[in-house]
């Protein structure tokens, strides 16, 4: 029982008054944000506009991507090639020509290949943490829902496939929410088709050789091509023996639209980023020891008579109608890039030789020091981050770009000037250059995604996915450099 003096009344009204107020400010705050989820799902999740829309706005997320991480893939590419390739050099003069090659060419040259491209992932995971922080991800499976009935799933089968744009591995483990078996063999069969994260260095490679400032649209024609090619793997799927699924309806949840927290979206970048610099820096690096291997014996360095090159050479006829089977640098690299697809990249940089003017590198280390050089190199980095911020922000977004042929040309240096120069004076080289990046997408992913698929499912199911893999990449690729090259 309460004492009726003044205070007491004062007090009571006071901060009942409060009270009230507040929680009629925090009813009227949800109403409102729901309001403003409903006219937002009302345009987003329309029948007719709603696929357009999540086409265009992951077109828009690539084209700000490689905006903002172009300045700096070139700047590690330089940093890499004239900074400590040339000091990693010196330190090795007068050590036997095979620990200097292993070194230089497949310690620093294979893993700086790969460093080179973690520009594009840090944006593309920045960009991705939004978009999931926002509540529209979860949103796609609702879009994906009618689509993927076709094939007798339901919109919570593209969860696993969302997932796999970031990891294959835990996208094949999502499948355990699956209905029925024959709904997760199905899903599992379909989701590897998803382009990993893995697979933007390949990506970030050929376009900024080959492609410019189109590159942003060639990498979002890849994720598309994915999907495409997912789904009609589904469709023919879904009547084998095995594949059968029940039409289930969709029962999904729908979180209102919020503004994502920044830190939350950059914990969540750092942390898939961070994953990807480990991984380089163990996994990647055995692998690229062995492939150097491959690349510099029996012939001491002479990488066209290697034993990989002979496993390229052997393989390439089958492989021509591909379009990228005249090189067996691009035909040996499918080996490769079924253990890890990172390891394309650095590959390469052991593969292709990366030109440099002799005379032009000695007169500069005669000329300049080691501290003269990484303040050119530190600034050389706030130009890419003064670059890379006017890219994102500017209407004109060719403006900032992967460099052209041209520039790659007169530039004459690093793993991108090597890769141009796969076909450089042939004007098909953007239908092979193409044909190449989608057999990557579609053929077999990593071998740690293939434990997961036998762990799930067993052997017998994973020599399934397997043989799908191979015929389906090279089917794709046959086709689009067979029709592209009229097209030119």
């Amino acid at each position: 029982k309460y004492d009726n003096d003044s205070e007491t009344i004062l007090a009571e009204q006071r901060y009942g008054a409060v009270n009230g107020v507040l929680a009629k400010t925090f009813t009227t705050s949800i109403k409102s944000r729901l309001d403003f989820t409903d006219k937002v799902d009302k345009i987003l999740l329309n029948r007719v506009l709603g696929l357009p829309l999540f086409l265009l706005i992951m077109a828009g997320v690539m084209a700000f991507v490689f905006n903002g991480s172009a300045p700096f893939i070139d700047w590690i590419d330089g940093f890499f090639g004239d900074f400590v390739g040339k000091y990693v050099g010196k330190l090795v003069e007068g050590t036997p020509d095979w620990l200097s090659s292993l070194i230089t060419d497949g310690i620093v040259g294979g893993v700086g290949g790969v460093l080179t491209f973690v520009p594009v992932m840090m944006f593309l995971y920045f960009f991705l943490a939004i978009l999931e922080e926002s509540g529209y991800m979860s949103r796609v499976a609702f879009l994906m829902d009618k689509l993927m009935r076709k094939m007798g799933l339901n919109g919570k089968s593209f969860v696993p496939m969302i997932i796999g744009f970031g990891c294959t591995v835990p996208a094949i483990y999502a499948t355990r929410t699956m209905e029925d078996e024959s709904s997760k063999k199905l899903t599992a069969a379909m989701t590897p088709f998803m382009s990993c994260s893995a697979r933007l260095p390949v990506y970030g490679l050929f376009t900024a050789a080959f492609f410019g400032q189109k590159a942003g649209i060639i990498v979002a024609s890849l994720y598309f091509l994915g999907i495409f090619v997912a789904v009609l793997v589904g469709l023919f799927l879904k009547n084998v023996k095995g594949f059968k699924s029940e039409n289930k309806a969709l029962l999904i949840e729908l979180p209102p639209y919020r503004v994502p927290s920044l830190k939350t979206v950059l914990t969540s970048t750092w942390t898939r980023v961070s994953a990807y610099i480990k991984r380089a820096g163990s996994i990647i690096l055995g692998i690229m020891m062995i492939l150097w291997t491959l690349t510099y014996f029996p012939n001491n360095g002479d990488s066209n008579t290697s034993y990989i090159a002979k496993f390229g050479h052997t393989f390439a006829p089958v492989m021509k109608p591909t379009g990228f089977g005249d090189r067996w640098e691009t035909v040996a690299a499918i080996i490769p890039s079924m253990v890890a697809k990172e390891v394309v990249v650095g590959f390469l940089s052991q593969a292709l030789p990366l030109e440099s003017d002799e005379e032009v590198v000695t007169e500069e280390v005669e000329e300049t020091t080691i501290v003269q050089d990484l303040v050119f190199q530190v600034k050389e980095l706030g130009v890419a981050v003064k670059k890379s911020v006017v890219g994102i922000v500017s209407l004109d977004m060719a403006r900032f770009k992967m460099p052209t042929p041209e520039e790659i040309e007169e530039e004459g240096r690093g793993i991108i000037k090597a890769t141009f120069n796969l076909w450089p004076d042939d004007k098909l080289a953007p239908v092979r250059a193409y044909s190449f990046m989608a057999f990557i997408l579609l053929v077999v992913p990593c071998v740690t995604t293939l434990g997961a698929i036998k762990q799930e499912f067993g052997w017998k199911y994973l020599w399934k996915v397997v043989g799908i893999m191979l015929v389906v990449p090279y089917v794709a690729s046959t086709l689009i450099f067979q029709i592209g090259k009229y097209l030119i």
